[in-house]
């Protein structure tokens, strides 16, 4: 299994263990979630568990209220990124700050596939990068008004943010591959 996880904050934050496609080039993944009610307290199980073979039939919730939320904002204990507006979003994608960070983990994931790679192998791949977050910039900032901006439970404003859309073409999450490392475990 691989886990994406944030290179800011250290949370994991998706798995394989949910469908996805790569898209724009590789920058973005697509990855397929759906609604359902979660209570706080039940124990988290990925996509492909199998409960009665975990010892039990019980899903540990109870009389307890269950909310309506995306099965991967309760698996990965995401929280709503509520300060994040479309003018936010956008100065989110052009501070000088987050773009030098950002400059760090391309060159990061460059020479984790690449350990040879030269100064320009990796201003390259950040050229080419950048470019794909411009075109999944435009994508959001079409659907704005199906937008639904995530972050982890630590919060942290440096953290990697994951924007949920609803419409047509059913619910998806998508997350920028480059603000995170990927494990196999």
């Amino acid at each position: 299994m691989k886990v994406y996880i944030d290179r800011a904050t250290g949370e994991d934050h998706i798995s394989d263990a949910f469908e996805y496609e790569e898209i724009h080039e590789g920058a973005v993944l697509k990855v397929k979630c759906k609604w359902g009610k979660y209570s706080d307290n039940e124990e988290v199980q990925l996509a492909g568990a199998n409960p009665s073979a975990e010892d039990g039939d019980d899903d540990g919730a109870g009389d307890e209220t269950k909310e309506r939320r995306l099965d991967i904002v309760h698996h990965f204990k995401a929280k709503e990124c509520t300060y994040m507006d479309k003018k936010g979003f956008k100065a989110w994608l052009t501070d000088p700050d987050n773009m030098g960070r950002w400059k760090e983990y391309v060159k990061e994931n460059t020479l984790e596939d690449k350990p040879n790679a030269s100064d320009e192998d990796v201003a390259a791949a950040f050229k080419a990068w950048k470019m794909q977050l411009n075109a999944f910039a435009k994508f959001i900032l079409q659907n704005w008004g199906n937008v639904i901006v995530y972050q982890d439970s630590k919060e942290d404003l440096d953290g990697a943010k994951c924007f949920y859309i609803g419409d047509d073409a059913g619910d998806h999450m998508y997350y920028v591959v480059g603000f995170y490392r990927c494990e196999k475990c």
